[in-house]
């Protein structure tokens, strides 16, 4: 069995927090808290994928009300441990 590097180790018996996630430089792209766990994506992203989050992203732009932002994979703190990665997000925050 391979032993874990340090950096995935949470640092406290309860798991991770939401803003752990900002001091984790060595957490591959797209790392999400979940539970306060750390969820890695394990397989790449097709390019399928790619166009139908473009298509949507367009149509929502098209369709948003003043106020509303539409953001691409920005993770999001639903609450202290709990960051995940939504594909799309509509916003109203700046």
């Amino acid at each position: 069995m391979t032993a874990l590097p340090d950096w995935m180790r949470p640092p406290r018996a309860e798991g991770w927090f939401a803003e752990d996630l900002d001091r984790l430089p060595e957490a591959p792209r797209h790392t999400e808290l979940i539970d306060g766990s750390l969820v890695f994506m394990t397989s790449p992203r097709r390019s399928w994928h790619g166009r139908l989050v473009t298509s949507l992203t367009v149509a929502l732009m098209a369709q948003a009300p003043d106020g509303f932002e539409v953001e691409r994979e920005m993770t999001i703190r639903l609450d202290a441990r709990n960051r995940p990665e939504p594909d799309l997000l509509l916003t109203t925050a700046p």
